[in-house]
């Protein structure tokens, strides 16, 4: 019985060396000319593999379209969602939260720039939970900072703010630095929450000087 056991764990793992191998060519082409625009036999060249053996492994694209976003998404950039939750103050979570969001929209380029959310269902399902989760992101920011007003709001104006979209229109159609993107939009997420409270301590009295 041991040998068979063996047999079949290393048959498991084969079988899934060789789906990852079909991933990793489906996200680079997909990276090159779109989702729709990728046939399987295409595929199926760049892996190595049987146009039965793709089907096999992924019988229809949002098999296939999920499994190439778990491998882009695994080497993506770290997301510091602690570290922007536990900064001292709003300004430094915001900074914090812009950076990284530069940071993925400049690796999730390559796919994303290709629009293709509207046409594949899962794509939408995982930009819509990508939303949802930067939206709750946001709203914890906006309690733990005290922030006044209504929490929900300012953090879809923060998520629609630093969208992947804005971000390109900037970057790509407009050619600003993402240096200066950055400056930009930090200004304009602070400027949906208005003047807040600080803890400056206060100047000192200049009869006290003299």
């Amino acid at each position: 019985m041991a040998p068979r056991a063996y047999n079949n764990e290393t048959r498991q793992q084969q079988q899934e060396q060789l789906k990852q191998r079909i991933a990793e060519a489906a996200a680079r082409l997909h990276a090159e000319r779109g989702v729709l625009a990728t046939s399987y036999a295409e595929i199926a060249q760049a892996a190595g593999v049987s146009l039965p053996t793709m089907y096999k492994h992924f019988p229809d694209l949002g098999q296939l379209v999920r499994a190439c976003s778990g491998h882009v998404t695994a080497q993506a950039p770290f997301f510091p969602a602690d570290e922007i939750l536990a900064a001292p103050d709003l300004r430094t979570a915001a900074q914090l939260l812009v950076d990284a969001t530069d940071r993925l929209h400049d690796y999730f380029e390559p796919w994303k720039s290709w629009r293709e959310a509207n046409r594949i269902p899962v794509i939408a399902e995982n930009a819509a939970q990508q939303r949802g989760r930067m939206v709750q992101l946001c709203e914890a920011l906006m309690a733990r900072h005290g922030i006044d007003g209504p929490h929900h709001e300012m953090a879809v104006l923060w998520e629609a703010l630093l969208d992947f979209e804005l971000w390109h229109r900037l970057v790509r159609a407009h050619g600003l630095p993402r240096a200066t993107v950055r400056a930009h939009l930090l200004s304009l997420v602070l400027a949906v929450t208005g003047p807040q409270r600080t803890n400056s301590l206060p100047r000192p009295n200049r009869r006290s000087l003299s």
